[in-house]
Parts: C-alpha cells; structure tokens; sequence
C-alpha cells in the first residue's frame, strides 16, 4: 500500500513539473497566447494550487495521520485568513491591497489558504531536512528552530513571486507600491510573523502529542520520502525562471535571478543533505 500512495506521488509530481514547464512557456504556445493573461493566470495559480495541495496532503498524511494534517490545515486556514482580511481593511501586517476578481469572490479567495498550506507544509517539511529532524519528534530547543526555519523557507517563496503575480499577473494590487518592484517591505515582514505563528502553534502542538511508530521511522528512513518535499519545492523555483522565456522584462530577469541564489540554492542544499545522510536508506 504504502509503495503504491509513493508512485502515486511521484507520478503527480511529474505531473506538476510537467505543466509548470508548459505554463512558462504560455505566450510561445499559439492556442494559449490568444487567452486573457489574467484568466489564463488565475487558471494556472488553481490548477497549480489543487495540484499541490493533492501531493502535499498525502505526503503529510504518512508523517501526522490524518489527525495531524486536518489540523495543521487548521491552523494555517484561522491564522492566515484572518491576517489576510485584517491587513485588507487595516494595512497591519502586510500592508493595503485588494485581490482580482479572478479569484473568487471572496475579500480573501479560499485559493490563498490552500497556497498557504500547501508551501507552508513544504518548508515545514524542508527546515526539518535542514536540521536533521527526520525520524524524531520535535523536542527542546528544535521546537523554536523548525518554525524559525520554515518561516524564512516560506517567505523565500512570496519574495520571489509576489512581484509577477502583483503587477504582470495581476492577481492582487497594492494600493500604495512599494520599492521592491511594486511590493511593500512590510509585505515580507508581516509575511514571517504570520508563517512563524502558524509553524510555531504546530511545533508545540506536535511536541507534545506527537508519536512515531516502527511503521512511521520505516517511511521517515527513506531517502525518497524527503527528496519529494525538496523536489517540489524546486519544481515551484524553477517556474519562477522558465518564465524568462515567454516575459523577458526587468522584473521576471530580477525574480529570476532572486530565486535562483533563494529558493533554489535551499532545493539543492535539501537535496545534497537528503542524500549524504547516512541514517538514510
């Protein structure tokens, strides 16, 4: 069963490599050109989205049961929802902005919590590659660290997205640009002190009700289990620079050039751990 749900996952993230490569190159496919770029863009972020969310969740499920994922869903879902709709109607903490139509109709689209989620699993997942808490529960000071971690891993990701998807995508608008490509500082700070509260509440739950079965260490020894969350987590960056190809302007060659010394360099520093580790199978 549990050789089967991995395939599973393996073949939804070629999958999603697949489409990623596809959607960069968008405006040099001819059927697709002729689309709206802001509903061809809103398609994509849900297609992406649901994807991810898919391979992600079943990820988590062999690592925390269902139990686990549901509330870290939770968890994720109160907290970012609720900053999100407090930041719309009063600027604190990422600032004055309003989302596309295209999205839903929502003053915060459901699609925002799934992306929150779903990356925010990913980097959960990747601070712990980075300080080796791969068959343990979180204990003493890792309980602070992990979420710490995480936390710069997530907002590597808004650092490297939030410019396009703001301004040539459109599918939200600042109200008052800020000086990194359009983006306010206070976007990123308050993006950390959401993802650090959402990761922190987790890690203390978890430090404490948390429990690894002789099943649970067999999957948790596997180098393929890991390399999943950290190819994805590449997948994700490499979109980022493919899309050079079709939208060679200032700020695709920027976020480009931003993700490859961010999100990539963690996607291959996870990796090169995942695989030198000995403990590993």
């Amino acid at each position: 069963m549990v050789g089967t749900f991995n395939r599973f996952r393996w073949a939804l993230i070629i999958l999603f490599l697949i489409l990623s490569i596809f959607t960069a190159l968008g405006t040099k496919i001819p059927f697709l050109s002729s689309v709206d770029p802001l509903i061809l863009n809103s398609v994509e972020s849900l297609i992406f989205t649901i994807l991810i969310f898919i391979i992600v969740l079943l990820h988590g499920i062999e690592r925390y049961n269902k139990k686990g994922m549901v509330l870290f869903f939770l968890i994720t879902f109160a907290v970012s929802y609720f900053f999100e709709n407090l930041s719309i109607q009063t600027g604190f903490p990422f600032g004055f902005y309003h989302y596309s139509s295209t999205l839903g109709v929502l003053t915060v689209p459901l699609i925002i919590v799934f992306a929150y989620f779903a990356v925010g699993y990913l980097s959960w997942m990747l601070a712990h590659v980075l300080t080796g808490q791969y068959t343990q529960k979180l204990e003493g000071k890792q309980i602070f660290i992990v979420p710490l971690i995480a936390s710069f891993l997530m907002v590597m990701w808004d650092l490297t997205m939030d410019p396009v998807s703001s301004t040539i995508d459109g599918l939200w608008v600042w109200q008052t640009p800020g000086v990194y490509f359009g983006v306010p500082i206070s976007n990123f700070v308050g993006w950390f002190l959401v993802v650090y509260i959402f990761f922190q509440i987790f890690a203390i739950y978890i430090s404490r009700y948390d429990s690894i079965s002789s099943k649970k260490i067999d999957i948790l020894s596997n180098k393929p289990y890991w390399l999943e969350a950290g190819i994805l987590y590449g997948i994700m960056a490499l979109g980022n620079i493919l899309i050079i190809i079709s939208m060679n302007n200032a700020i695709t060659q920027s976020m480009g050039l931003v993700t490859i010394f961010t999100m990539i360099f963690v996607a291959i520093l996870s990796l090169i751990t995942i695989t030198n580790n000995p403990e590993l199978k």
